[in-house]
This record gives C-alpha cells, sequence and structure tokens, in this order.
C-alpha cells in the first residue's frame, strides 16, 4: 500500500451579518472527490521548500512544533498558500512595509495574470515571490486540523487543514479548471445544502464546518483557529465500512473502530 500523499487545505472565511461565510469551490466531475464542495488546497510539490525564505511571522522552529513535525513544516504553509493563491486568487501575502497585498496594487501585474502564469509553468511560486518582493503571511494561517484518507480508498492523502481570514482588497473566484463552481456559505447552511442533498461534501471538510457551526461569533471563531494547534492537533484516520450498500465512517475512539485502523 502507497503512503498517503502530503497535501494542505485552507478554510477561507469572512464575517457577514455577525457571522462566519466560508469559500467553498466544486472539484469538476474527473477529479478526485468529484463534484463535491471542498475548501481550495491542493498536493505538496518541490517549490513549496524553495518558498521558505519567503515566510513571514513564523520560523521554522514554531511552524514543527505546531505540525508535530521534526521538519519540514513550512512546505505545508507554503502549499496552502500556493493552492489558495491558484485556485480563488487570493494571495495571503504583505509588501516590504507590511502592508497586504492587493489586487489594486499600483505599477503590478494583476494577480488574475499572475495566477494565470503560475498555472501554466511560465512562473515558478518561489520566483513570484522574489520578484514581487513579498512575504507570505503565515502567521495569519492557522492550524486546525490534520486527517488522512481511510485505508480502504486508492487515492489517499494526508492532509493539514489551515484556517485564515479574507484578506483586505481581494476577492475569490475560482480558477474554472480544479474549481468549476464556488459559493459563500454559513457553516450552518453548507451542512444544511449537504444533509438535503443540494451539494455534497468530504467527511474532513463536514467535521470541520459543525465545528465552525457551533462557534457563535466570528471572534470565537479566531480564537478557536488560533489556539487550536496547542490542544494538540491529531492526526484522524477514520474507518470505512459498509451498512445496507451505504459507506458509514467510524472515528478512533467510537465502537468498531479497529486497533490496526
Amino acid at each position: 500500500m502507497e503512503p498517503a500523499k502530503a497535501s494542505s487545505a485552507v478554510i477561507l472565511t469572512r464575517d457577514r451579518d455577525g457571522d462566519t461565510e466560508i469559500f467553498m469551490g466544486q472539484r469538476h466531475e474527473r477529479a478526485t472527490f468529484a463534484s463535491t464542495f471542498v475548501f481550495p488546497g491542493g498536493l505538496l510539490n518541490p517549490e513549496d521548500t524553495s518558498a521558505h525564505h519567503h515566510c513571514s511571522g513564523l520560523n521554522h522552529t514554531e511552524v514543527n512544533e505546531r505540525l508535530s513535525l521534526a521538519s519540514g513544516g513550512l512546505d505545508y504553509y507554503s502549499a496552502a498558500l500556493r493552492e489558495l493563491f491558484e485556485e480563488t486568487c487570493v494571495l495571503l501575502a504583505t509588501n516590504s512595509d507590511g502592508s497586504w497585498i492587493t489586487e489594486k496594487a499600483e505599477g503590478r501585474t494583476s494577480l488574475a495574470e499572475i495566477r494565470k502564469n503560475l498555472v501554466m509553468g511560465n512562473l515558478a511560486w518561489s520566483e513570484l515571490l522574489h520578484s514581487w518582493g513579498i512575504k507570505l503571511a503565515i502567521d495569519h494561517l492557522h492550524y486546525v486540523g490534520y486527517w488522512e484518507t481511510p485505508l480502504a480508498l486508492k487515492a489517499r492523502f494526508s492532509t493539514r487543514f489551515f484556517l485564515t481570514d479574507l484578506p483586505p482588497g481581494q476577492d475569490p473566484e475560482h480558477d474554472g479548471d480544479e474549481l468549476v463552481d464556488s459559493r459563500w456559505l454559513k457553516p450552518a447552511e453548507a451542512l444544511k445544502l449537504h444533509e438535503c442533498g443540494e451539494i455534497e461534501l468530504p467527511f474532513p471538510h463536514m467535521k470541520h464546518l459543525e465545528i465552525l457551526a457551533s462557534l457563535p461569533t466570528p471572534n470565537a471563531r479566531r480564537d478557536w483557529a488560533r489556539n487550536r494547534w496547542r490542544e494538540p492537533v491529531i492526526k484522524i484516520r477514520p474507518w470505512l465500512i459498509k451498512e445496507n450498500d451505504e459507506r458509514r465512517f467510524l472515528l478512533p475512539g467510537e465502537p468498531d473502530y479497529p486497533d490496526y485502523a
């Protein structure tokens, strides 16, 4: 059995009418998790390592502590923000003076054009960060979850989930390739749409939305996200069973969850 592939996902949030909304994108019908509504994200790649010195706000030691890793933690942060940019055109980064990068920054190519070149392979991730002289604001990227695909599934991923607020001066838009549709949804709203069959959510996304739906205010959500890593975050690998031709996931600690899972 091949090991699960390392990946990152970003729960992109904004405040609206005293509540939290989540940016959800729909995967295309030929993709893994076809047609489901997901948080932006994807696999780590070698470019993420080359972007370490463009990360700001947390150092190697702090990041590895939060992710309970001996090394390589910055790869997950870099991948999270690279995938967020590729799939939504949101770049969580600051200028050299500490101000936020915005879509309307004077004297720069538009974020949409930069994203296009990055996705097409005409521009490397580290080259983009170097040429703009900017820093990835990883201290605004909060580590909140760690899920691994059940052993019974062929396509397996080991995914670190992060949460961040939408930076000022930017508006997400799905790329039309990896994500073919998108919506801003309140957590409870997304869960209701999933329950009635209007949208489909992967199991880890549903569990994160349940937590967010239980938090009464945007500030409560921010406090939870900032401090979640202190618990610490433990990897969750559900066990997949079939009952009456329907799939059901068991979580560690639940009855019938096997010791060897």
